[in-house]
């Protein structure tokens, strides 16, 4: 099997496993992993990550235009992969934990669970969805983060591989859940 059908076969086990776990729903998130030094795989606009083909994802230039096929935050997973070299893949979910604990104002403690103990977070303000602006903040954080919060709008890892952002994204969800009861300190 080539890169190109490896890295489409991780993409849709990556959309499976994220909707199997309900960190996505209806067409929710959005996946995408580096093909080469000049483009990479995305997935579509309104796909339903849970039920992805193989055939649909779209192959995307790293500079330049993105096809329209592409998904509303296409433009996020460009900068994030054009700017970050080492970065091999990039996962958008929203996950439920995370979310509700982002909205009651409470944060993420990394240190609250061995195996988060070592996660760069950064978590950034609202911005529009689907934004220039959205997509800046993101890859400008990744600069010191593993996987970036987005305020009423889930959350974004970073890997080397498909499966190293799912493991963080995952393990971010866990730690939400269990920091979900612990008030932020001033």
């Amino acid at each position: 099997m080539n890169r190109e059908a490896m890295l489409r076969a991780a993409l849709v086990a990556g959309g499976e496993r994220l909707y199997r776990a309900g960190l996505v729903r209806a067409a929710e998130g959005n996946l995408s992993a580096r093909l080469d030094e000049a483009s990479f795989l995305v997935t579509p606009r309104g796909s339903r990550k849970g039920f992805l083909q193989a055939w649909e994802l779209i192959r995307a230039p790293l500079t330049g235009d993105l096809p329209q096929e592409v998904s509303s935050e296409g433009f996020m997973h460009q900068l994030v992969l054009r700017h970050h070299p080492r970065v091999g893949a990039v996962v958008h979910a929203h996950p439920p934990a995370v979310l509700s604990t982002l909205a009651s104002g409470r944060s993420l403690d990394p240190s609250r669970l061995a195996e988060t103990a070592n996660l760069r977070l950064a978590t950034l303000p609202p911005l529009p969805p689907g934004s220039r602006a959205l997509a800046e903040a993101v890859a400008a954080a990744f600069v010191a983060a593993e996987v970036v919060l987005l305020s009423g709008h889930g959350a974004v890892a970073v890997g080397a591989s498909v499966a190293e952002a799912l493991f963080r994204l995952e393990t971010t969800e866990l730690l939400a859940a269990v920091c979900g009861a612990v008030p932020v300190h001033a």
